[in-house]
């Protein structure tokens, strides 16, 4: 027979007389019915050590809060379920209660279950990436990404959930361009502050590399700027910050001493060694980018033997790479192979840090101050025609 939601408490308080207060304080809110008090109240004891142990969150959430999980905000339910789920040894029995769970809340038949339901299966999916099913995960990934897209004013949480998730399933795949952009996504929902400093820097070692090895990934400034990229510093790992700095500055030579100062590293991480070549190219984009973004508008004209110089290319090496950028959509413009030149009439848009951002208004300041060297002379021609036409 199954205990009362009381029965149970008293049971827990039976068992773990630490937690006495505690428990007779949820009792006494259950009992006159101030569910949005217990809902803290559950939240406090969740976050506590001494209710983070053995099965206790289990208990307290099957035997306790789902009898009355109708009463209470529905993501909070949903939030507290997942928690339990954390301790629960066999990984089919986490899935089960969170399984359970939505079916509840899809029995209530009330809109305000539709946030609370995606962060369930997005929980769902990630036991089930863990446990090697993998073909699950991204169909309830991709389903719940769809959903997500529909809804209004979703909570962060939620938000946070789906792409982080995502971004599991996209490493597992060794979808470097696409767990990067769902990293940034996830960061853009959460803290950083909040993030525990283990999980942090994992987090930012993971999505530098995945950085520098996708595919289409030629714009660096979001990631330099987001404050997880400073938790590489002082670290074992700072060099991929240093690399990344390197690569969004477009700084081949720079390049080149950073490989041979950092080689071990390097060649510790078997992915950047397999693609090797991928980075010599993308760091050759980036520099020849670069060039073209750090060149007036009106001056993008440039010699063949400049990029050269810049990119450390012979003539046909030029050539092929701004073959390259063209058929990417980096850049527009025309090849002169007569003059050894390439007129540029557009280039792909980038996220700037502060120090390219010093560089652009210093260009337009000077456009600014030609803007005004030809409105007085425009004035002064026109001063003079209204002389003559008053005479």
């Amino acid at each position: 027979m199954a205990l009362s939601p009381i029965d149970a408490l008293e049971q827990l308080q039976t068992e773990f007389p630490d937690l006495s207060d505690d428990i007779q304080e949820l009792a006494s809110l259950y009992q006159r019915k101030l569910w949005h008090q217990l809902t803290l109240k559950i939240e406090a004891c969740f976050h506590s050590s001494a209710f983070n142990r053995g099965d206790i969150p289990v208990r307290l959430f099957q035997q306790f809060i789902m009898d009355f999980g109708h009463k209470v905000n529905f993501l909070k339910l949903a939030q507290f379920a997942v928690h339990a789920c954390k301790f629960q040894l066999n990984p089919a029995a986490a899935v089960d209660m969170l399984q359970s769970v939505m079916t509840r809340l899809e029995e209530l038949k009330q809109p305000r279950t539709a946030e609370a339901i995606l962060f369930l299966r997005m929980h769902v999916a990630q036991h089930k990436l863990e446990t090697g099913h993998v073909q699950e995960c991204k169909t309830i990934t991709e389903d719940v990404t769809e959903r997500l897209a529909k809804l209004t004013d979703v909570d962060p949480t939620v938000s946070s959930a789906i792409y982080y998730v995502t971004s599991l399933y996209h490493k597992s795949q060794s979808n470097y361009a696409d767990f990067y952009r769902s990293i940034l996504m996830y960061l853009s929902f959460v803290s950083s502050e909040g993030l525990q400093p283990d999980f942090k820097l994992r987090l930012a070692v993971d999505v530098s590399l995945a950085a520098l090895l996708g595919e289409h990934i030629y714009s660096f400034g979001q990631l330099l700027q987001h404050p997880i990229i400073n938790c590489l510093d002082g670290t074992p790992s700072q060099w991929l910050h240093e690399l990344l700095v390197c690569f969004n500055n477009g700084d081949m030579h720079l390049y080149d001493q950073l490989c041979e100062r950092f080689a071990a590293q390097l060649n510790a991480q078997p992915a950047l060694v397999a693609h090797e070549r991928r980075l010599r190219e993308k760091i050759t984009l980036m520099c020849l980018l670069d060039l073209i973004s750090s060149t007036p508008a009106e001056h993008r004209r440039i010699p063949l033997d400049v990029i050269g110089q810049r990119t450390k290319l012979d003539r046909d090496g030029v050539e092929f790479l701004l073959m390259k950028a063209l058929a990417l959509h980096l850049i527009e413009g025309t090849i002169d192979e007569v003059d050894g030149a390439v007129d540029v009439s557009w280039v792909t848009p980038r996220v700037l840090v502060t120090e390219q951002l010093v560089g652009l208004k210093g260009r337009l300041d000077t456009w600014i101050g030609k803007l005004g060297a030809v409105a007085a002379a425009l004035e002064n021609e026109s001063v003079g025609i209204m002389a003559v036409t008053a005479v």
